[in-house]
């Protein structure tokens, strides 16, 4: 990454009586962070997650945000993390919106006066819009329909459409199979060839976009994405990996042409992430679900964006749910009636939260 990250300038916001401080996070803010975090959504993160997200060395999120203080303790925080995309076979610099916390006691402020519009206007137009001026091009991010409401009605945050929950059941009257000419297996983390089957994958995957909008999922983004996330964040009993990495190929060659990833730790199962060609994610979600009752869950499910759902329509869907909104920054480089056409493909994976 750049040795010079973009920032917030120092600056004092009057809010009432009070004289509150808006300026960039630092490493020196984790236990300022980590407490907020907690007080927001729950005791899930720890020095590790920070790290994680917001650590500015190899193998880390390279992550960046901005706080509002009052009286030394921190009262909002707005995050994001640093993704490519691509785009028409190009790379896009993005950058995606999460971790927008504020304080309980500063929540009733929620006009361009508060808290939340400050350090969240503040964060975005510091990053967002048009190269060189700006690093990033385009803020998204997946609120719920109560948390993108606010910053849509603010002028903070266009409103991209939803993410559906997509559920399969597992075990149907008919048993489920593969076509005689794929195979599916496990790939391990530790295999010598799984970033280059990753890659691989990756390449096969780029090369069937077309006009769609796709974060990059190469292996440098699987690792950190999946294998070094730490335990703490949704810890389950160390004997159960949390995610699993399995390989589709075709019966005559020993590279995959897709990678699936999966979260196969309760009865509900859930495909978080496909690196291939979208056109054969029908394929891949028979062998998610035969992996799924295999692993004793009773049913599979996946986030899915627009074009996501699109490729899966026919694959006996039993249930689907909106389970998230899809939020473009209005600071990024583009204009409100061209956000139909980014369209996104988008799953569970693209969060950093699942």
């Amino acid at each position: 990454m750049t040795a010079q990250l973009p920032c917030v300038a120092d600056q004092t916001v009057r809010i009432g009586e009070q004289t509150l401080t808006l300026r960039e996070i630092t490493p020196n803010d984790r236990q300022a962070v980590l407490a907020l975090h907690t007080m927001v959504f729950g005791p899930e993160v720890d020095s590790a997650w920070f790290a994680w997200k917001y650590g500015q060395q190899p193998g880390q999120g390279y992550g960046q945000a901005a706080g509002m203080w009052c009286d030394g303790e921190l009262i909002a925080f707005c995050g994001g993390l640093p993704r490519v995309l691509w785009q028409k076979d190009k790379p896009l610099h993005g950058m995606q919106m999460g971790d927008v916390m504020v304080h309980p006691q500063w929540r009733g402020i929620l006009t361009r006066r508060g808290p939340f519009f400050h350090v969240t206007k503040s964060f975005h137009s510091s990053r967002l819009g048009s190269p060189p001026t700006h690093p990033y091009q385009l803020g998204f991010g997946f609120p719920n329909d109560r948390a993108l409401r606010l910053p849509v009605k603010l002028g903070l945050v266009w409103d991209a459409g939803v993410i559906e929950s997509l559920h399969w059941k597992t075990a149907l009257p008919t048993e489920l199979h593969l076509p005689w000419l794929w195979r599916w297996r496990e790939l391990f983390t530790t295999d010598p060839a799984f970033d280059q089957k990753v890659s691989t994958a990756w390449q096969t995957m780029q090369s069937h976009l077309g006009n769609l909008t796709v974060g990059q999922r190469d292996a440098r983004y699987l690792r950190w994405r999946y294998v070094n996330r730490p335990a703490s964040c949704g810890a389950a009993p160390q004997s159960a990996a949390r995610y699993r990495f399995f390989e589709l190929r075709r019966v005559w060659s020993a590279k995959p042409v897709g990678v699936a990833v999966l979260d196969l730790r309760s009865t509900s199962a859930h495909w978080l992430d496909w690196v291939g060609p979208v056109d054969l994610m029908p394929i891949a979600s028979t062998a998610c679900r035969i992996e799924a009752a295999s692993a004793g869950a009773t049913e599979l499910t996946a986030w899915a964006s627009l074009e996501v759902a699109k490729q899966l329509d026919e694959t006996n869907i039993a249930r689907r749910e909106i389970c998230a909104g899809l939020g473009v920054s209005a600071d990024s480089d583009l204009q409100p009636d061209h956000l139909a056409g980014l369209r996104f493909w988008l799953m569970g994976g693209d969060t950093d939260f699942l």
